[in-house]
């Protein structure tokens, strides 16, 4: 009996949730119903900026385990609903009050203290943020004395040439890392580049892009980064003299040659964009980043440079202005000529058949520098082409398809002349 009227209960229970659940519908605000927009994060855009540029905090719908850690670079964050842009300069100074960035802004300081809730214009300032609204852009929150910072590539991958730029006090003495790697910083007077390259297994990630000006506080945010899914990853045999050069010959021709790539001329000698090395050849064998297998063995390296398959005896050109710092038969790159092209950026010519310039030499964009051969550790007629900044390898072809050499020049404050308009 009793479980008769269990069961009764029971289906009753569920015949009243069915009932209510047809008639109920959850109330919807719209506050839900609002649909954030999203914001694609540039240098500068901290989470401080952010606040004065949308007059709410934006961290607060972008929560985070570390919140004193910035927005990253490159990435997408979400805004408040119904966020209402504001535009103006967001400054950071260590002067002792605000008499001198009034005089500057051409206002008043006890206007700026006002807007900026300051009890009086003329206590030390130690770098906190001053908002002044107005002008045509959003406030950046950009390392102190920097007017602008802008990157070579918003996502930077592995195996490329980065760099910032930027427009600077003139006397302002900056060092920059990549995490602890450091940049090539050169210029002089307002305008500054930092130069550094990625080698072709440094993968994905968020280092920390950091600046420091003179004694300033540290300027730091991190960069994403993403590696490319599109490796080649070829299986090599080497035979007769190629397979007699060892490992140690290896080492020791790139621990010399280390010591060529270390030095950095500052200043360009390139006055235009770079072009190929070689006119006339087969067919691109290999290209920058290649993953490796030697004799069967892991792919535990990369390929450094371009080769072009071509007849021996085809002219190699110099695809930029430089001055010949190697020209030599090497053991393992063979008939070698290398370029130094200023800022730190070199570029190498190896396995020719014939050498024609000498270390010390000048060269226009098109001049000969030898002719393709198969010397030092090869298999065959072919031109290796390599890049460098400083010590990393980086792709020559990508450093065409980002126009580097212009980009550079430009955030230099110099122009960039057709190839047409470069003597040769």
């Amino acid at each position: 009996m009793w479980h008769s009227k269990r069961r009764l209960l029971r289906g009753l229970f569920w015949v009243l949730a069915l009932c209510v659940g047809a008639f109920w519908q959850p109330v919807v605000t719209a506050q839900d119903t609002a649909v954030s927009s999203t914001l694609t994060i540039l240098p500068g855009d901290t989470w401080t900026a952010l606040a004065y540029r949308y007059g709410q905090d934006v961290q607060a719908v972008n929560p985070q385990l570390n919140r004193q850690r910035q927005p990253t670079i490159g990435r997408e964050i979400l805004l408040p609903p119904d966020s209402a842009e504001r535009q103006g300069v967001l400054l950071r100074t260590g002067d002792g009050g605000l008499l001198e960035t009034a005089v500057r802004q051409n206002t008043s300081p006890w206007a700026i203290a006002r807007q900026n809730d300051l009890p009086s214009p003329y206590r030390p300032l130690l770098y906190q943020p001053l908002f002044l609204p107005g002008g045509d852009a959003p406030p950046k929150d950009l390392p102190a004395g920097f007017e602008t910072l802008e990157l070579s590539q918003t996502i930077g991958e592995p195996g490329v040439a980065l760099g910032w730029r930027s427009e600077v006090a003139e006397t302002a003495v900056i060092s920059a890392t990549l995490d602890d790697a450091p940049f090539v910083v050169v210029g002089d007077g307002r305008f500054r580049v930092g130069l550094i390259g990625t080698g072709a297994f440094y993968g994905s990630g968020e280092p920390s892009l950091n600046l420091q000006v003179g004694d300033a506080p540290l300027w730091s945010q991190p960069w994403r980064f993403e590696d490319r899914a599109d490796w080649v990853y070829q299986e090599l045999s080497y035979t007769g003299a190629a397979a007699e050069i060892t490992q140690d010959d290896i080492d020791a021709e790139r621990a010399r040659l280390r010591k060529v790539w270390s030095q950095v001329t500052p200043k360009p000698l390139w006055t235009a964009p770079f072009t190929l090395p070689i006119n006339d050849y087969l067919s691109i064998t290999s290209t920058f980043g290649d993953r490796r297998s030697v004799n069967g063995g892991p792919y535990n390296r990369y390929h450094e440079g371009v080769d072009f398959s071509a007849y021996g005896g085809t002219p190699v050109l110099a695809p930029a202005a430089g001055q010949v710092v190697v020209a030599e038969e090497l053991k393992v790159r063979g008939g070698a000529v290398i370029l130094d092209h200023g800022l730190g950026l070199h570029s190498g010519y190896y396995h020719l058949s014939q050498v024609l310039v000498e270390p010390g030499q000048k060269v226009s964009p098109g001049d000969v520098l030898g002719a393709v051969g198969t010397t030092g550790l090869s298999t065959g007629n072919h031109l290796h082409w390599d890049f460098l900044v400083g010590t990393t390898w980086v792709d020559a072809q990508a450093w065409l398809a980002q126009d580097m050499a212009c980009w550079i020049r430009a955030g230099l404050g110099l122009d960039c002349a057709p190839v047409s308009d470069n003597p040769s």
